[in-house]
């Protein structure tokens, strides 16, 4: 009996597990975290936005080093905001779908999945992004329904392997230090433009814009260049 409560709780503990941390995979479809490469480069991803003036910038930060970036938005945000989302894409950076409201897809039906992809796929295409949607999961999470539909859909979900743990406000040079010790070759990086959280007001991502600038100076000196999703895909094996 006590046996059988033991290994209940650890499968619980597992699957709990699973589900909330990133790096773990998916049960069908492909969930990307790194893509396998000796080329040193590696994609800057931004979370959560829009979120003026902060996205704005960001853009600027990256328009001053000639970066391109990935900005994972979420749909209600783009209501709210849509010029900044035509300055993310009329600048040269990409755009993915964080879905509609930013609800992490956890025990949530089919209809409630596939409403908060598609919805945030329409408002992208009806604000004139012509270009592929990547799409990332909320928080990172997943679970059995999310992954039957992406793998139904043929879409991949992609996560990341460095983290700069911007969202909680822990310093500039923390933010640099998360993320600058954690890279390497064919590295996805996550940062925050936004705060999925809080989708209604303007959160204050000022020590992430600061952070942005000193990350791209210090792999740039450590001779990494910077792509988009769609362009690290084509580097090598996505792990």
């Amino acid at each position: 009996m006590i046996f059988s409560v033991v290994i209940g709780t650890l499968s619980t503990l597992l699957i709990i597990g699973w589900m909330i941390i990133p790096n773990s995979g998916q049960i069908c479809g492909r969930a990307v975290h790194r893509v396998k490469t000796k080329e040193k480069v590696v994609a800057l991803t931004f979370d959560d936005g829009p979120n003026p003036p902060f996205t704005n910038q960001i853009l600027n930060v990256l328009k001053k080093y000639e970066i391109k970036a990935t900005f994972f938005v979420v749909g209600e945000r783009c209501e709210q905001f849509p010029e900044t989302v035509k300055q993310i894409y009329s600048s040269g950076h990409e755009l993915g779908n964080h879905t509609w409201s930013h609800n992490v897809l956890i025990l949530k039906s089919s209809k409630f999945i596939y409403n908060e992809i598609n919805s945030t796929d329409k408002i992208l295409r009806d604000l004139g992004y012509t270009e592929p949607i990547h799409f990332r999961s909320p928080k990172g999470m997943k679970f059995v329904g999310l992954a039957i539909i992406l793998a139904k859909t043929n879409r991949d979900n992609i996560l990341f392997n460095v983290v700069g743990w911007d969202w909680s406000c822990p310093g500039v040079e923390k933010i640099v230090k998360n993320v600058v010790n954690s890279v390497s070759p064919g590295s996805i990086i996550l940062l925050h433009d936004g705060n999925g959280d809080n989708n209604k007001e303007i959160t204050d991502r000022s020590q992430t814009v600061a952070a942005t600038e000193i990350i791209i100076q210090r792999l740039k000196k450590r001779g990494y260049s910077f792509v988009t999703i769609s362009e690290l895909l084509q580097k090598g094996e996505a792990k």
